[in-house]
Protein backbone atom coordinates (compact mmCIF):
# COMPACT_ATOMS: atom_id res chain seq x y z
CA UNK A 1 0.00 0.00 0.00
CA UNK A 2 1.33 3.05 -1.47
CA UNK A 3 1.63 6.44 1.54
CA UNK A 4 0.90 9.34 -0.14
CA UNK A 5 1.30 12.85 2.20
CA UNK A 6 -1.22 15.58 1.31
CA UNK A 7 0.00 18.93 2.26
CA UNK A 8 -3.58 21.01 3.28
CA UNK A 9 -5.59 17.73 3.00
CA UNK A 10 -8.09 19.66 5.26
CA UNK A 11 -9.04 21.90 2.69
CA UNK A 12 -11.07 22.82 0.58
CA UNK A 13 -9.90 20.40 -2.56
CA UNK A 14 -7.64 18.64 -0.57
CA UNK A 15 -10.44 16.54 1.59
CA UNK A 16 -11.92 15.79 -1.98
CA UNK A 17 -8.41 14.49 -2.77
CA UNK A 18 -8.04 12.62 0.74
CA UNK A 19 -11.47 11.15 0.44
CA UNK A 20 -10.90 9.95 -3.22
CA UNK A 21 -7.07 9.05 -2.04
CA UNK A 22 -8.51 6.54 0.74
CA UNK A 23 -11.38 5.17 -1.30
CA UNK A 24 -8.68 4.07 -4.16
CA UNK A 25 -6.86 2.09 -1.02
CA UNK A 26 -3.68 4.42 -0.45
CA UNK A 27 -2.27 5.17 3.31
CA UNK A 28 -2.93 8.82 3.67
CA UNK A 29 -0.76 11.02 6.33
CA UNK A 30 -2.30 14.98 6.09
CA UNK A 31 0.06 17.53 6.81
CA UNK A 32 -1.92 20.56 8.02
CA UNK A 33 -1.54 23.73 10.52
CA UNK A 34 -5.76 23.69 10.04
CA UNK A 35 -5.71 27.85 9.50
CA UNK A 36 -7.59 27.24 6.69
CA UNK A 37 -8.77 23.50 7.04
CA UNK A 38 -10.94 21.50 9.26
CA UNK A 39 -10.38 17.92 10.51
CA UNK A 40 -13.84 16.90 10.44
CA UNK A 41 -13.94 16.57 6.72
CA UNK A 42 -11.03 14.17 6.70
CA UNK A 43 -12.04 10.53 6.69
CA UNK A 44 -11.51 8.22 9.34
CA UNK A 45 -7.88 6.41 9.95
CA UNK A 46 -5.99 9.20 7.92
CA UNK A 47 -3.65 10.51 10.21
CA UNK A 48 -3.11 14.58 11.05
CA UNK A 49 -0.31 15.80 11.86
CA UNK A 50 -1.28 19.78 12.79
CA UNK A 51 2.17 21.41 11.16
CA UNK A 52 2.93 24.11 8.73
CA UNK A 53 5.45 24.35 5.86
CA UNK A 54 7.38 26.97 7.71
CA UNK A 55 8.61 24.52 10.20
CA UNK A 56 10.86 22.53 8.35
CA UNK A 57 12.41 20.67 11.19
CA UNK A 58 9.30 19.63 11.79
CA UNK A 59 8.10 18.53 8.57
CA UNK A 60 11.60 16.75 7.70
CA UNK A 61 10.52 14.85 11.20
CA UNK A 62 7.19 13.71 10.10
CA UNK A 63 8.94 12.80 6.54
CA UNK A 64 11.16 10.87 8.64
CA UNK A 65 8.49 9.19 11.04
CA UNK A 66 6.16 8.34 7.92
CA UNK A 67 8.44 7.54 4.95
CA UNK A 68 5.55 8.73 2.81
CA UNK A 69 5.94 7.09 -1.34
CA UNK A 70 4.67 10.56 -2.92
CA UNK A 71 4.02 13.97 -1.96
CA UNK A 72 0.58 15.80 -3.06
CA UNK A 73 0.87 19.39 -2.31
CA UNK A 74 -2.15 21.56 -1.30
CA UNK A 75 -0.44 24.16 0.80
CA UNK A 76 -0.93 27.66 -0.51
CA UNK A 77 -3.10 31.14 -0.64
CA UNK A 78 -4.89 31.61 -3.43
CA UNK A 79 -6.76 34.60 -3.12
CA UNK A 80 -5.59 37.08 -6.09
CA UNK A 81 -6.87 40.34 -4.92
CA UNK A 82 -5.69 39.37 -1.99
CA UNK A 83 -2.41 38.79 -3.29
CA UNK A 84 -1.87 41.94 -4.90
CA UNK A 85 -2.20 44.01 -1.69
CA UNK A 86 -0.45 41.07 0.39
CA UNK A 87 2.55 40.20 -2.05
CA UNK A 88 5.22 39.30 0.53
CA UNK A 89 2.11 37.09 2.11
CA UNK A 90 2.10 34.93 -1.12
CA UNK A 91 6.32 35.07 -1.38
CA UNK A 92 6.17 33.13 1.90
CA UNK A 93 3.97 30.49 1.93
CA UNK A 94 3.71 29.85 -2.11
CA UNK A 95 7.46 30.14 -2.63
CA UNK A 96 9.32 29.75 0.32
CA UNK A 97 7.53 27.22 2.24
CA UNK A 98 7.00 25.39 -0.92
CA UNK A 99 11.63 25.09 -1.70
CA UNK A 100 11.11 23.76 2.06
CA UNK A 101 8.86 20.96 1.31
CA UNK A 102 11.41 20.41 -1.86
CA UNK A 103 14.10 19.97 0.80
CA UNK A 104 12.92 17.74 2.73
CA UNK A 105 11.30 15.55 -0.30
CA UNK A 106 15.55 15.63 -1.42
CA UNK A 107 17.13 14.96 1.55
CA UNK A 108 14.89 11.93 2.73
CA UNK A 109 14.15 10.50 -0.23
CA UNK A 110 11.15 11.31 -1.68
CA UNK A 111 10.74 11.62 -5.31
CA UNK A 112 7.18 12.22 -7.05
CA UNK A 113 4.88 14.97 -5.74
CA UNK A 114 1.69 16.34 -7.75
CA UNK A 115 1.55 20.29 -7.38
CA UNK A 116 -1.84 21.95 -7.54
CA UNK A 117 -1.16 25.42 -10.14
CA UNK A 118 -3.59 27.28 -11.61
CA UNK A 119 -4.94 29.24 -14.53
CA UNK A 120 -3.80 32.46 -12.91
CA UNK A 121 -0.65 31.09 -14.27
CA UNK A 122 -2.22 32.17 -18.16
CA UNK A 123 -2.66 35.90 -17.63
CA UNK A 124 -5.00 37.65 -20.78
CA UNK A 125 -5.10 36.34 -24.03
CA UNK A 126 -3.05 37.84 -26.80
CA UNK A 127 -4.93 36.67 -29.82
CA UNK A 128 -8.36 34.73 -30.50
CA UNK A 129 -6.84 31.73 -31.17
CA UNK A 130 -5.09 31.29 -27.52
CA UNK A 131 -8.37 30.55 -26.23
CA UNK A 132 -8.61 27.58 -25.28
CA UNK A 133 -5.84 27.74 -22.93
CA UNK A 134 -3.10 24.91 -23.86
CA UNK A 135 0.06 24.11 -21.49
CA UNK A 136 2.50 25.20 -24.05
CA UNK A 137 0.94 28.88 -24.07
CA UNK A 138 3.77 29.34 -21.28
CA UNK A 139 6.46 28.56 -22.85
CA UNK A 140 6.06 30.44 -26.13
CA UNK A 141 4.59 33.40 -25.41
CA UNK A 142 7.86 35.32 -24.52
CA UNK A 143 6.76 38.77 -23.41
CA UNK A 144 9.31 41.46 -22.89
CA UNK A 145 7.43 43.18 -20.37
CA UNK A 146 5.45 41.80 -16.97
CA UNK A 147 1.67 41.93 -17.38
CA UNK A 148 0.93 42.10 -13.94
CA UNK A 149 -1.52 44.56 -13.06
CA UNK A 150 -1.59 47.17 -10.43
CA UNK A 151 -1.05 46.25 -6.62
CA UNK A 152 0.79 47.50 -3.62
CA UNK A 153 4.05 46.75 -1.85
CA UNK A 154 3.10 48.05 1.36
CA UNK A 155 2.38 51.61 1.05
CA UNK A 156 3.93 51.78 -2.82
CA UNK A 157 1.57 51.64 -5.85
CA UNK A 158 3.16 48.98 -8.32
CA UNK A 159 2.46 47.56 -11.53
CA UNK A 160 4.21 45.45 -13.96
CA UNK A 161 8.04 44.74 -14.62
CA UNK A 162 8.78 47.22 -11.20
CA UNK A 163 5.77 44.63 -9.46
CA UNK A 164 7.65 41.36 -11.22
CA UNK A 165 11.10 42.36 -10.09
CA UNK A 166 9.91 43.49 -6.29
CA UNK A 167 8.68 39.63 -6.09
CA UNK A 168 11.79 38.12 -7.33
CA UNK A 169 14.00 40.35 -5.11
CA UNK A 170 12.67 38.00 -2.36
CA UNK A 171 12.95 35.04 -4.82
CA UNK A 172 17.27 35.70 -5.75
CA UNK A 173 17.53 36.83 -1.74
CA UNK A 174 16.17 33.18 -0.44
CA UNK A 175 18.10 31.08 -2.96
CA UNK A 176 21.33 33.01 -2.74
CA UNK A 177 24.13 30.51 -3.22
CA UNK A 178 22.05 27.84 -4.38
CA UNK A 179 23.13 28.06 -8.17
CA UNK A 180 20.23 25.49 -9.29
CA UNK A 181 17.59 26.93 -8.11
CA UNK A 182 18.81 30.33 -9.99
CA UNK A 183 16.24 32.19 -12.66
CA UNK A 184 17.22 32.05 -16.17
CA UNK A 185 16.26 34.59 -18.77
CA UNK A 186 13.70 31.71 -20.02
CA UNK A 187 12.02 31.84 -16.86
CA UNK A 188 12.00 35.68 -16.24
CA UNK A 189 10.51 35.82 -19.56
CA UNK A 190 7.66 33.54 -18.65
CA UNK A 191 6.69 35.12 -15.22
CA UNK A 192 5.60 38.32 -17.12
CA UNK A 193 2.78 36.56 -17.75
CA UNK A 194 0.42 36.25 -15.15
CA UNK A 195 -1.71 39.45 -14.32
CA UNK A 196 -1.50 38.54 -10.45
CA UNK A 197 0.66 37.80 -7.87
CA UNK A 198 -1.28 35.05 -7.18
CA UNK A 199 -0.16 33.34 -10.72
CA UNK A 200 3.18 34.71 -10.69
CA UNK A 201 3.64 32.70 -7.02
CA UNK A 202 2.74 29.29 -8.58
CA UNK A 203 4.37 29.55 -11.97
CA UNK A 204 6.99 30.33 -9.98
CA UNK A 205 6.15 27.07 -8.13
CA UNK A 206 6.37 25.06 -11.79
CA UNK A 207 9.87 26.59 -12.55
CA UNK A 208 11.04 25.56 -9.14
CA UNK A 209 9.56 22.32 -9.69
CA UNK A 210 11.42 21.95 -13.23
CA UNK A 211 15.07 22.75 -11.36
CA UNK A 212 14.71 20.31 -8.69
CA UNK A 213 13.44 17.63 -11.65
CA UNK A 214 16.86 18.75 -12.78
CA UNK A 215 19.14 19.00 -10.04
CA UNK A 216 17.92 16.35 -7.46
CA UNK A 217 15.63 13.95 -9.46
CA UNK A 218 12.40 14.71 -8.09
CA UNK A 219 9.71 13.95 -10.24
CA UNK A 220 6.31 15.94 -10.84
CA UNK A 221 2.78 16.95 -12.30
CA UNK A 222 1.44 19.93 -11.81
CA UNK A 223 -2.16 19.83 -12.42
CA UNK A 224 -3.20 23.82 -13.83
CA UNK A 225 -7.26 23.75 -12.19
CA UNK A 226 -9.29 25.94 -13.48
CA UNK A 227 -11.93 27.83 -11.34
CA UNK A 228 -13.22 25.49 -8.40
CA UNK A 229 -16.99 24.91 -7.60
CA UNK A 230 -19.11 21.93 -6.31
CA UNK A 231 -19.08 19.57 -2.81
CA UNK A 232 -18.34 16.22 -2.34
CA UNK A 233 -21.75 14.00 -4.05
CA UNK A 234 -21.99 12.00 -1.01
CA UNK A 235 -22.16 14.75 1.41
CA UNK A 236 -18.81 14.68 3.18
CA UNK A 237 -16.69 17.48 2.53
CA UNK A 238 -16.77 20.92 0.80
CA UNK A 239 -16.24 24.64 1.09
CA UNK A 240 -15.45 25.41 4.42
CA UNK A 241 -13.02 28.18 4.08
CA UNK A 242 -13.15 30.68 7.19
CA UNK A 243 -12.87 33.64 3.99
CA UNK A 244 -14.41 31.94 1.07
CA UNK A 245 -13.30 33.48 -2.68
CA UNK A 246 -15.27 30.41 -4.49
CA UNK A 247 -17.74 32.26 -6.15
CA UNK A 248 -20.57 29.59 -5.94
CA UNK A 249 -19.94 29.80 -2.34
CA UNK A 250 -20.41 33.51 -2.46
CA UNK A 251 -23.65 33.31 -4.05
CA UNK A 252 -25.29 30.49 -1.74
CA UNK A 253 -23.87 32.40 1.09
CA UNK A 254 -25.80 35.30 0.03
CA UNK A 255 -29.12 33.17 -0.74
CA UNK A 256 -28.95 31.33 2.61
CA UNK A 257 -28.24 35.43 4.44
CA UNK A 258 -24.98 34.63 5.58
CA UNK A 259 -23.72 37.81 2.79
CA UNK A 260 -25.92 40.80 2.62
CA UNK A 261 -24.86 41.65 -0.96
CA UNK A 262 -22.91 39.41 -3.38
CA UNK A 263 -19.97 41.65 -5.56
CA UNK A 264 -19.57 40.98 -9.26
CA UNK A 265 -16.25 42.48 -9.80
CA UNK A 266 -16.36 44.26 -13.45
CA UNK A 267 -19.46 44.31 -16.34
CA UNK A 268 -17.45 45.78 -18.84
CA UNK A 269 -15.43 42.65 -20.22
CA UNK A 270 -15.50 41.63 -23.78
CA UNK A 271 -17.66 39.24 -23.29
CA UNK A 272 -21.02 38.54 -24.41
CA UNK A 273 -22.74 39.83 -20.98
CA UNK A 274 -19.47 41.84 -19.77
CA UNK A 275 -18.80 39.35 -16.99
CA UNK A 276 -15.37 37.42 -17.12
CA UNK A 277 -15.70 34.25 -18.64
CA UNK A 278 -13.92 31.11 -16.74
CA UNK A 279 -13.75 27.23 -17.19
CA UNK A 280 -15.66 26.01 -14.08
CA UNK A 281 -14.35 22.52 -12.39
CA UNK A 282 -15.85 20.30 -9.46
CA UNK A 283 -13.68 19.27 -7.43
CA UNK A 284 -14.40 15.44 -7.36
CA UNK A 285 -12.98 15.42 -10.72
CA UNK A 286 -10.03 17.07 -9.11
CA UNK A 287 -9.36 14.37 -6.94
CA UNK A 288 -9.47 12.32 -9.65
CA UNK A 289 -6.99 13.70 -11.54
CA UNK A 290 -4.60 13.81 -8.68
CA UNK A 291 -4.89 10.15 -8.11
CA UNK A 292 -4.38 9.18 -11.80
CA UNK A 293 -1.53 11.89 -11.44
CA UNK A 294 0.37 9.63 -8.67
CA UNK A 295 -0.34 6.40 -10.97
CA UNK A 296 1.00 8.12 -13.79
CA UNK A 297 4.14 9.11 -11.85
CA UNK A 298 4.85 5.70 -10.12
CA UNK A 299 4.34 3.69 -13.53
CA UNK A 300 7.76 5.75 -14.51
CA UNK A 301 5.86 8.94 -16.62
CA UNK A 302 7.51 11.90 -17.20
CA UNK A 303 7.52 15.33 -15.29
CA UNK A 304 4.47 17.11 -16.94
CA UNK A 305 1.40 20.16 -17.08
CA UNK A 306 -1.69 19.36 -17.53
CA UNK A 307 -5.04 21.97 -17.33
CA UNK A 308 -7.93 19.93 -15.26
CA UNK A 309 -11.27 22.07 -16.83
CA UNK A 310 -14.29 20.75 -18.47
CA UNK A 311 -13.29 23.18 -21.63
CA UNK A 312 -16.94 24.81 -21.27
CA UNK A 313 -16.97 28.77 -21.20
CA UNK A 314 -19.15 29.79 -18.59
CA UNK A 315 -19.55 33.75 -17.53
CA UNK A 316 -20.25 35.11 -14.05
CA UNK A 317 -24.14 35.96 -14.76
CA UNK A 318 -24.35 32.63 -15.96
CA UNK A 319 -23.04 31.11 -12.80
CA UNK A 320 -25.43 32.96 -10.79
CA UNK A 321 -28.31 31.83 -12.64
CA UNK A 322 -27.25 27.95 -12.72
CA UNK A 323 -27.02 29.14 -8.55
CA UNK A 324 -30.73 30.66 -8.52
CA UNK A 325 -32.37 27.47 -10.49
CA UNK A 326 -30.60 24.89 -8.10
CA UNK A 327 -31.71 26.98 -4.68
CA UNK A 328 -34.97 28.51 -6.51
CA UNK A 329 -34.03 32.12 -4.81
CA UNK A 330 -32.83 35.28 -6.41
CA UNK A 331 -29.00 36.45 -5.59
CA UNK A 332 -28.95 40.22 -4.23
CA UNK A 333 -25.84 41.41 -6.49
CA UNK A 334 -24.33 44.72 -6.90
CA UNK A 335 -21.65 45.31 -9.78
CA UNK A 336 -18.41 46.63 -8.58
CA UNK A 337 -15.46 47.71 -10.58
CA UNK A 338 -12.98 44.90 -11.68
CA UNK A 339 -10.67 43.21 -9.39
CA UNK A 340 -7.34 43.79 -10.06
CA UNK A 341 -5.80 39.98 -11.14
CA UNK A 342 -8.39 39.13 -13.05
CA UNK A 343 -8.08 38.06 -16.48
CA UNK A 344 -11.29 38.85 -18.72
CA UNK A 345 -11.22 34.90 -20.73
CA UNK A 346 -9.70 31.82 -18.93
CA UNK A 347 -10.98 28.52 -20.51
CA UNK A 348 -9.24 25.11 -20.74
CA UNK A 349 -7.84 22.62 -23.41
CA UNK A 350 -7.82 19.82 -21.25
CA UNK A 351 -6.79 16.99 -24.18
CA UNK A 352 -3.15 16.48 -23.25
CA UNK A 353 -4.63 15.30 -19.46
CA UNK A 354 -7.29 13.32 -21.47
CA UNK A 355 -4.71 11.50 -23.54
CA UNK A 356 -1.80 10.93 -21.22
CA UNK A 357 -3.49 10.49 -18.09
CA UNK A 358 -6.89 9.63 -19.22
CA UNK A 359 -8.90 12.16 -17.05
CA UNK A 360 -11.87 13.54 -18.75
CA UNK A 361 -13.87 15.90 -15.77
CA UNK A 362 -17.42 14.21 -15.40
CA UNK A 363 -19.20 17.14 -13.87
CA UNK A 364 -21.08 19.91 -15.46
CA UNK A 365 -22.29 23.57 -14.11
CA UNK A 366 -25.33 22.71 -13.50
CA UNK A 367 -24.28 19.59 -11.35
CA UNK A 368 -21.42 21.75 -9.57
CA UNK A 369 -24.61 24.22 -8.56
CA UNK A 370 -26.64 21.06 -7.54
CA UNK A 371 -23.82 19.53 -5.00
CA UNK A 372 -22.94 22.92 -3.69
CA UNK A 373 -26.15 23.86 -2.44
CA UNK A 374 -27.03 20.45 -0.82
CA UNK A 375 -23.88 21.33 1.05
CA UNK A 376 -23.97 25.04 1.71
CA UNK A 377 -27.92 24.76 2.69
CA UNK A 378 -28.14 21.64 4.52
CA UNK A 379 -24.57 19.80 5.49
CA UNK A 380 -21.95 22.32 5.60
CA UNK A 381 -23.20 23.01 9.18
CA UNK A 382 -23.95 19.76 10.46
CA UNK A 383 -20.49 18.38 9.84
CA UNK A 384 -18.89 20.98 11.26
CA UNK A 385 -20.69 21.36 14.62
Amino acid sequence: MKKILVTGGAGYIGSHTVKELVEKGFQVIVLDDLRSGFEKLLPEGVVLEKIGLENKSAVKEVFLKHKPDAVIDFAAYLAVGESMVEPEKYFENNVENFIHLLDVMHETGCNYIVKSSTAAVYGNPTKDSDIPWKETFTNEYKPAEAALLEGKWGNEELSGEKFLQKFLDLYRALCAGRPELVLSGGDISKLRIPLSIYGVSKLLDEIILEKYNKAFGINYVALRYFNVCGADPEHKTGDCKPKATNLMTLIFAQINGKLPQLAVFGDDYPTKDGTGVRDYIHPSDLANGHVLSLKYLFSGGRSEVFNHATGEASTVMEVIQASEKVAGKKVNYKIESRRSGDPSVSVADSSKAKEMLGWEAKYRLSEMAETAWEWESEYKEKILK
